[in-house]
């Protein structure tokens, strides 16, 4: 039985679609008969910000109507449309409708139809090495045959197809097993934040030569496990400091999907996902020069017709990087022009998006203020953080917010906040098995505040602060926070009065 959908399923539905999308909804909804008061539904959703009114705007334009019912038949139409949309573009639909075709027409006794359409079949799914779907084609082949009596086939040409299906099935599970690994280690790597440390690293290890030794037995060369082993060696050297393998490994990644790009998915995530790991080991290596190529790659993701909320994700992650690089560089005052240029098409639609890349946007805002001076903004960005903190505090990146929140407060002469804050900060610590220098010279460094005015007084406090912060650069660990926000530069430029995006200049680091 089909349940009533709610109005935030409905709402988030119609707030996803693509302009493509809606105008095969409006002319897919022309042609259909009877009733059409769910396209007036359909126009409340999209005019709303939220779905809470949309049920009190509806029945006040149709008093007679049944808010379920038009939502219900909103909601059906809407899936079939994409439904159908899905099946002219998406392989693996026009394969699983092909085999619906053999089926038919062979129940109707049409064989040679029905072998011809499962040929066509087997030939599109070998060419996008789709091998689940690959085996339920050779699986209904052998069906076929069987259903006949072998009359259309000798034992030859039915034990070659038999080992033909044996031999899709190792195929599909040494792709599985790739995957398997990946999914391993991108889990504990979720669930245990970043390798702060070399014992953490020898956790990983049995992963790596679990993959080692299948990429050595494996005698199946494909697309597929070719993708997996490059993004697991590519995510291990990123989580575990290696940058320059970790590079290396990315640009492989990435080289491999454009040669083979009628393989990539829609939306192609693991593409995206090869571009961010390139950007991220780039941020970390303090290779900036190097960034802008492959954010252009992503503005050409951008330029595609994925859905929604890809494609925000896609904005969202190259405003990051964008202003993290001009950060970095000593270009602060640049990444205000950068909150102009995308006020409209991402900045105002944070909520969309999920609650990590809501974090780490809002967190980014928050440093572009707080490194240009306007404290006002950077508090006011800061307070929705803190304000959604049930949602954001399992997150990894929270902790950076907390840590950029008290510098904030430390300029804003909340001294009375410190000592609450950073005993809550160190009684969350005592459940992680390792923790980062960087945190500990926050907190000794908020507590020096106020900063001493002479010159002499600041001289021994940068003493204090320096030989921890030269620690802190040569660690391959601490990295992983320094690629959000340059604390030690932070730190430098207020002890010892210099223009804090000189101090970036400087002490940009290389591999």
């Amino acid at each position: 039985m089909f349940n009533f959908p709610r109005k935030e399923t409905l709402f988030l539905l119609i707030k996803s679609l693509t302009k493509s999308e809606k105008r095969f909804f409006y002319l897919y909804s022309s042609i259909q008969k009877g009733d059409k008061i769910y396209l007036s539904l359909f126009h409340i959703y999209e005019k709303q910000k939220s779905p809470e009114m949309v049920k009190t705007l509806f029945l006040k334009e149709h008093p007679q109507s049944s808010f379920e019912m038009a939502a219900k038949h909103l909601y059906k139409v809407l899936m079939e449309c994409l439904l159908k949309l899905r099946e002219s573009r998406d392989v693996q639909a026009t394969l699983c409708n092909m085999v619906l075709k053999a089926d038919i027409l062979f129940e109707r006794e049409l064989w040679e139809n029905a072998f011809h359409e499962l040929n066509k079949a087997k030939q599109l799914a070998i060419n996008f090495e789709n091998h689940i779907i690959l085996l339920l084609i050779q699986r209904t082949e052998l069906k076929f045959f069987s259903m006949m009596e072998f009359r259309q086939v000798n034992e030859k040409k039915l034990v070659a197809k038999q080992m033909k299906l044996l031999e899709t099935m190792k195929h599909l599970r040494i792709t599985n097993q790739h995957i398997q690994l990946y999914d391993i280690m991108k889990y504990r790597i979720i669930h245990h934040e970043n390798i702060r440390s070399e014992k953490q690293e020898m956790m990983m290890n049995d992963l790596v030569l679990s993959e080692l030794h299948l990429v050595a037995n494996n005698t199946y060369v494909g697309f597929e496990p070719q993708k997996i082993h490059l993004l697991f060696q590519a995510t291990y050297y990123l989580h575990s400091g290696n940058y320059k393998s970790a590079i290396r490994y990315y640009k492989e990644l990435i080289a491999l999907f454009e040669k083979n790009t009628p393989l990539m998915l829609n939306p192609p995530i693991y593409y995206f996902t090869s571009v961010i790991g390139v950007l991220d080991s780039l941020s970390i290596a303090g290779l900036f020069n190097e960034i802008p190529y492959f954010i252009s790659k992503l503005q050409e993701l951008e330029d595609k017709n994925h859905p929604l909320e890809f494609t925000l994700n896609v904005q969202a992650q190259r405003f990051i990087y964008e202003s993290c690089c001009l950060l970095q560089t000593g270009n602060i005052a640049k990444t205000l022009g950068l909150i102009e240029l995308y006020e409209d098409d991402l900045l105002r639609k944070i909520s969309s998006l999920g609650y990590d890349i809501q974090l780490r946007l809002l967190l980014q805002l928050t440093i572009i203020y707080f490194s240009n001076g306007d404290l006002f903004q950077a508090r006011k960005i800061m307070k929705r953080i803190l304000d959604q903190g049930k949602l954001f505090c399992s997150l990894p990146v929270y902790k950076v917010a907390r840590l950029i929140n008290l510098l904030l407060q430390a300029e804003l002469k909340n001294y009375d906040f410190f000592l609450s804050e950073i005993n809550s900060m160190k009684r969350s610590m005592r459940y992680e098995k390792q923790n980062y220098q960087i945190e500990k010279l926050i907190f000794k460094f908020v507590q020096s505040y106020p900063l001493p005015l002479y010159k002499s007084s600041r001289l021994l406090l940068w003493k204090q602060f320096e030989k921890r912060i030269i620690a802190i650069k040569e660690s391959k660990y601490e990295s992983q926070l320094l690629k959000i926000f340059n604390f030690p530069a932070w730190i430098e430029s207020k002890v010892l009065k210099k223009d804090f995006g000189e101090v970036l200049v400087v002490n940009s680091t290389t591999i």
